[in-house]
């Protein structure tokens, strides 16, 4: 173990195991439906989509936890992706709304009862997406901020 680990070593070697965390849960969800350009998605097109972040999560995870050169321009990409699919959730409200009805599956009575309406659930998802991507922007932003974490080819970017 290095005596005088670069700073960003624990915040850095957390997020990997989380993305490694992230990148199996996207295999379980293989063929979960997701609303995707304007309409919900599954078969073939939804298992590409599942299949394609957990690469990328899992690429997150080992450029995150080895310090490689190419996790801090991955970070970058990532979060541009990432950011690209939540706008396009955010903008296809008929989809997301549709989405938000197939997940309820009959329990709208019972949370129409408790005073929740679609509504507020809609809100509620826009409101959390905005502050998702603005955790992977302000991730983004220390990446930027502690890049002598990673190789010293990354101080070229």
């Amino acid at each position: 173990m290095e005596s005088n680990p670069k700073k960003g070593r624990f915040t850095f070697r957390a997020s990997a195991v989380l993305f490694v965390l992230s990148a199996a849960f996207e295999l379980l969800s293989l063929t979960a439906e997701v609303p995707l350009f304007g309409e919900i998605r599954g078969g073939v097109s939804v298992g590409i989509y599942h299949v394609v972040y957990a690469a990328l999560f899992l690429a997150l995870g080992i450029g995150l936890w080895s310090g490689k050169h190419w996790g801090y321009p991955l970070v970058l990409v990532a979060t541009a992706l990432y950011t690209l699919d939540k706008l396009q959730l955010l903008l296809s409200q008929q989809a997301l709304s549709a989405f938000v009805k197939a997940q309820l599956g009959g329990f709208e009575r019972e949370l129409q009862a408790q005073g929740i309406t679609e509504e507020l659930i809609l809100q509620a998802i826009v409101l959390m997406s905005i502050v998702v991507i603005l955790c992977w922007w302000g991730f983004a932003l220390y990446t930027y901020w502690r890049r002598d974490y990673f190789d010293k080819a990354a101080l070229s970017l």
